[in-house]
């Protein structure tokens, strides 16, 4: 063979060589973020966790496109909660992510938080970015539903038994709790939620705690409080929309819509006294009010638009015990005539600074013993008094008006 021919014969093959590099490599070093789709052995769940962690030492974000081109499917199952660590940006790109059966644990979790973490580590910007169609959704045959209140059964019925494929079986934990919550961010300061929707979850959709400076929007909840296995309805119960708790502070939750099970929001929470890293909680972070730095402050419920709970309140304050809350604003909401209730305040003593504005519902407004707040422009549809509350120079109300439906 020529010199020429060998020559050629090299510069073919390291041209072939570069070629089977697949584009996905040069997107991980070249590009601004890292894909699953680059990992070619693994579950679903192993891959992207891989892809977070390659991506944490190099480009700080990962993207999960629509279509999973190692398993060939639209539908990226996962069998672990996605874990998010600090400065990290996740995007889901018009993709669909759904717990598998196997699956007892979360969509997505800040990395900090987890059965058996006490101490946890606070972590500083995160974000969860859906661009176009995005959803999560439950299993289609959960093994755990419910909060820790709940007592996991094959055929559940009443208000302590919820549906799970775990009932019964030996060495698995009969409670609900934190792990069948949709997404959970913990000690987490500075953060972005947006443009997803939650699907038929198995406890809680959105759950904050001790988190701050963080904008939630464009969040759509759709639950029944059951599921169809088999051909038979399953009673889930809770699937509240959000949950604002124990030390969240200066935090926007705008345009959001649909229907929950249990309250559409829940802002407060009680000390029962459990740590850090224990399972039946409902909250990762721990359920011990540990003064000042576990109070709420403000926090913005704005631009909501069509939502309801389906057996509860559609907007509930409740700063139960010592805890404290102070500056809520309420702004610009409608409220579906198909909500159990409307705006419902408890433990009012506790609260300083509420203030409602432009709220149309088909409920009263309930806020019975509240010393500083301000109700203006709400149009209640409906028959009986429009807002349950005592005026005072400190309580301002102005324009309620009463309408027949």
């Amino acid at each position: 063979m020529s010199i020429f021919k060998k020559a050629l014969l090299a510069l073919s093959v390291c041209i072939c060589s570069l070629n089977s590099l697949s584009a996905t490599e040069n997107i991980k070093y070249n590009e601004n973020y890292i894909s699953p789709n680059m990992y070619k052995s693994g579950t679903q769940s192993e891959r992207i966790q891989m892809a977070i962690n390659d991506a944490k030492k190099s480009t700080g974000k990962v993207v999960i496109p629509r279509y999973d081109a190692v398993g060939k499917t639209n539908v990226w199952l996962i069998d672990q909660a996605i874990l998010l660590p600090g400065d990290f940006e996740l995007e889901l790109n018009n993709c669909k992510i759904k717990l598998s059966d196997k699956c007892r644990d979360n969509f997505i979790r800040s990395a900090n938080a987890g059965l058996g973490i006490v101490a946890i580590k606070a972590l500083r910007n995160i974000k969860v970015i859906g661009k176009g169609n995005v959803l999560l959704e439950g299993a289609n045959n959960p093994r755990s539903t419910g909060d820790h209140n709940k007592t996991l059964a094959l055929n559940p019925e009443g208000f302590s038994k919820s549906y799970g494929t775990d009932a019964g079986k030996p060495n698995e934990n009969q409670k609900g709790g934190w792990r069948n919550h949709a997404i959970i961010l913990a000690h987490v300061d500075i953060f972005e939620i947006s443009g997803i929707t939650l699907k038929d979850y198995h406890a809680h959709g959105l759950v904050l705690e001790r988190s701050t400076n963080g904008v939630v929007k464009d969040v759509t909840f759709d639950v029944r409080q059951t599921i169809n296995v088999a051909g038979i309805e399953k009673q889930i119960l809770n699937q509240d929309g959000l949950g604002v708790r124990f030390g969240c502070k200066n935090i926007i939750i705008s345009n959001i819509k649909g229907r929950s099970g249990d309250d559409f929001i829940n802002i407060g929470l009680t000390d029962t006294g459990v740590e850090a890293g224990k399972e039946n909680v409902n909250v990762v972070s721990g359920s011990i009010y540990s003064g000042d730095a576990d109070n709420i402050s403000n926090i913005y419920l704005q631009n909501w638009q069509d939502f309801y709970s389906i057996s509860h309140r559609a907007i509930r304050i409740m700063p139960v015990g010592k805890l404290q809350i102070k500056n809520v604003f309420i702004e610009n909401m409608i409220i579906n005539p198909l909500s159990k209730q409307g705006l419902v305040v408890e433990y009012a003593a506790n609260i300083k600074g509420l203030l409602v504005s432009k709220i149309v519902s088909h409920q009263p407004v309930k806020a019975k013993g509240i010393a500083e707040a301000s109700f203006r422009d709400i149009l209640y549809i409906g028959d009986g008094a429009a807002i349950d509350i005592q005026p005072s120079d400190n309580v301002v109300v102005d324009n309620v008006r009463n309408v027949k439906p």
